[in-house]
């Protein structure tokens, strides 16, 4: 794609995500007017001037007729994210409604279930605040027009702001994403409509989702946009490929370490799952020429995003570069499995949808059966040579088993004389694990990518060599001023009080991230009051072992292994919104158990940490919680009751939806107990639990039983 069409993708995107913009303005007072004039005015005072002048369809979404080809692109993306026609008479609030109260489910006696009453997001800036995520009650009309009122002006000083960083410079890109992160924060709470619409999806949901359409759309022909627009639901033309892709072998990577250093190294290797699943999708878009608005979600070691109807060969050329980084760095280990399912016009309306998302679903499965299958015979002879294992003992990893060339001991103290083998891999990983203990921002920057040719001849290294690979640099830092000074670079405030000390410049985006990073550090106090109960302890300051968290529990001394993940959560996003299912509303469904379960979960787990007992301090591990599962070690007594808050929680956070509910499984174990069995006892268990009719309950010392007996008030 020549760097002419490439500009005009980023400026349909650009207008697609501002093309209702002037709806908030609109509510909050700043000016009267229809909408799209309003917008217009906003255009005209916030956007740079070198782009200001292509953002006609701003404007002009809604005339009759449309005219220019960049206004019908967007006209035809803006119905095409909503699908579905504004055809209702009755009042709706002008607050948004949970996306949970548009869903239904079915009980075990296949009677449907809905939420008992409607309830609104409050009108605030996004923050893990639960007076802020938690839906309520509808405000009065009074307070509504004082909440857009506090939510506008920030909004538009920041908006302001990004001006004056981009006047004179043509980052359009880095200016997409810091206008995209910015409605994010502050239109993630407002009805993208509600005169004769269901005011569920929020501006942001709907905004990007438009503006991901508009990229898809922007080189069809100005006759192909025509004629579908006379009749988007009933069109059979081509639009987007969803794609999907899903990281394989995450469980083995994660869990298959030993007790020699598994506590330091088991955060690390976590979170640069993480860093990978982003850095991949950030890649595929790269490849394609399309914007950050393209991507629709990711987390949980999973993306899915929107592609251009035709770039299905390019993607099979993307898939086999992936593979190739893949198989050089982690032999075999880590698969990305690619896959994506065509879109025509009509799919987005009547809630077909949903079925999209299955049949993604399916051939995501099926290429995960036949992993490196894209692979030619010389390439895949790298998964049949000899990998290292069991013939150099002084180069073989006490922590992963791995051999590796540079394999060296460490010693934990003075004192320390055994030391423990470990490979570059784990060290990294180790630091990185080390560096989350103090993490408040977390940093992407673009550079060259440089995928290998010959896997085979590449030594593993670092998990920073493999994001090097995709072409970025990233990291976790407690102070943003340590960012490398990139050309393009992106920064994520990690908590809500240290996002107001970061500011965007003409290369560098930022914003919020919600992450659940809750690693248990030993203090002295704790030191001096196990030594007599614990081997080999750490110095303080470091990451407890799970020796320590054992000892600290309660009553009887062992450590408490949970995971937890929704019910049904495949048939909630594939038959739950039936046929009021939208691009916009699946989105906003993604969106919104993505704040519970990579944000609200942390903060639970944080709370508690507080509230333990001054004398065994922080008892709670995080492993990874995204996507709608999580995984968490500790003190058994504190797992125990962190599961049952975490259920407790979920009940008022889906606006009380009755089939809206997690399963759980929890085993007790030794501090020196295999974790990779630990984990497997643990998913056992909670298979268990999803075995109970009706699901909605806990596997505990070899008994299932229903949440409800353990009594979930909330927390």
């Amino acid at each position: 794609m020549d760097g002419e069409h490439k500009n005009e993708v980023y400026l349909a995107a650009l207008a697609g995500l501002l093309h209702d913009v002037g709806k908030f303005a609109q509510r909050a007072g700043w000016q009267k007017g229809e909408h799209a004039e309003v917008g217009g005015e906003v255009v005209r005072q916030f956007v740079p001037p070198q782009w200001r002048e292509h953002l006609y369809p701003v404007m002009g979404h809604h005339d009759s007729p449309l005219t220019g080809y960049e206004t019908k692109v967007v006209a035809l993306a803006d119905r095409l994210s909503a699908g579905e026609r504004a055809d209702e008479r009755q009042e709706h609030p002008k607050q948004l409604l949970s996306i949970f109260c548009q869903v239904t489910t079915e009980d075990v006696k296949g009677q449907t279930q809905c939420t008992p009453k409607q309830l609104c997001w409050p009108l605030e800036p996004l923050s893990l605040d639960k007076d802020v995520l938690f839906p309520k009650v509808q405000l009065s009309d009074a307070a509504v027009k004082q909440g857009y009122d506090t939510l506008w002006q920030p909004f538009a000083e920041a908006l302001a702001d990004l001006e004056k960083v981009h006047t004179t410079n043509d980052r359009l890109p880095a200016y997409l994403e810091g206008v995209s992160l910015l409605m994010q924060r502050y239109t993630w709470c407002i009805p993208s409509a509600y005169y004769r619409s269901l005011p569920d999806v929020s501006l942001y949901d709907h905004s990007r989702m438009t503006a991901a359409l508009a990229a898809c759309l922007t080189g069809k022909s100005e006759t192909t946009l025509d004629q579908m627009l006379r009749a988007p639901e009933q069109s059979t033309e081509s639009v987007a490929l969803l794609v999907g892709g899903d990281i394989s072998g995450v469980q083995d990577f994660i869990y298959t370490l030993t007790d020699r250093g598994a506590t330091s190294a088991l955060r690390g290797r976590s979170f640069y799952l993480q860093l990978l699943t982003e850095t991949i999708a950030r890649y595929v878009l790269r490849r394609l020429e399309l914007p950050i608005t393209n991507l629709i979600y990711q987390g949980g070691g999973a993306f899915y995003l929107l592609a251009r109807a035709g770039d299905g060969d390019e993607l099979q050329k993307i898939q086999r570069e992936i593979s190739h980084a893949l198989l050089a760095h982690h032999r075999g280990d880590l698969y990305l499995a690619l896959a994506n399912t065509p879109l025509a016009s009509a799919d987005f309306y009547g809630g077909r949808i949903a079925s999209k998302w299955e049949e993604l679903a399916l051939a995501l499965r099926g290429i995960k059966q036949q992993r490196f299958a894209e692979l030619d015979e010389k390439e895949l002879i790298t998964l049949f040579k000899p990998q290292g294992h069991g013939g150099n003992e002084d180069q073989q990893c006490q922590v992963c088993g791995q051999e590796h060339p540079d394999t060296e001991k460490k010693f934990k103290n003075d004192q320390d004389t055994e030391g423990v083998r470990k490979c570059p891999q784990c060290l990294a990983y180790e630091a990185l694990g080390d560096d989350l203990r103090h993490a408040r921002y977390l940093w992407l920057a673009e550079q060259k990518s440089h995928i290998p040719d010959k896997p085979s001849e590449v030594i593993p290294g670092e998990w920073n060599k493999v994001l090097a690979a995709f072409g970025f640099q990233g990291g976790v830092t407690d102070d943003w001023l340590d960012v490398p000074d990139k050309n393009s670079r992106l920064i994520l405030a990690l908590n809500d009080d240290v996002l107001k000390a970061l500011h965007p410049d003409e290369h560098t985006v930022v914003g919020r991230r919600f992450l659940v990073n809750v690693t248990p550090k030993i203090t002295q106090t704790e030191i001096n009051a196990l030594r007599d109960q614990v081997d080999e302890l750490p110095t303080a300051g470091n990451v407890k072992p799970f020796s320590v968290l054992e000892a600290q529990s309660a009553g009887i001394k062992r450590l408490g292994v949970l995971r937890m993940d929704v019910d049904n959560l495949g048939n909630i996003f594939a038959d739950g919104l039936g046929k009021a299912a939208t691009l916009s509303r699946v989105a906003a469904l993604s969106f919104a158990i993505s704040m519970y379960f990579e944000g609200w979960v942390g903060q639970i787990a944080e709370e508690m940490n507080v509230e333990t007992h001054p004398e065994r301090g922080d008892t709670l591990y995080s492993i990874y919680s995204g996507g709608d599962d999580l995984f968490f070690v500790g003190a058994w007594d504190v797992v125990v009751e962190l599961a049952r808050r975490i259920r407790a929680n979920l009940t008022p956070f889906a606006a009380h939806h009755p089939g809206i509910h997690t399963s759980a499984g929890i085993v007790l174990v030794g501090g020196k107990y295999p974790l990779a069995q630990a984990a497997q006892d643990a998913g056992q268990a909670e298979k268990d639990a999803k075995g109970c009719k009706g699901k909605d309950a806990l596997a505990f010392l070899g008994q299932v039983t229903a949440w409800e007996r353990f009594g979930l008030e909330e927390c």
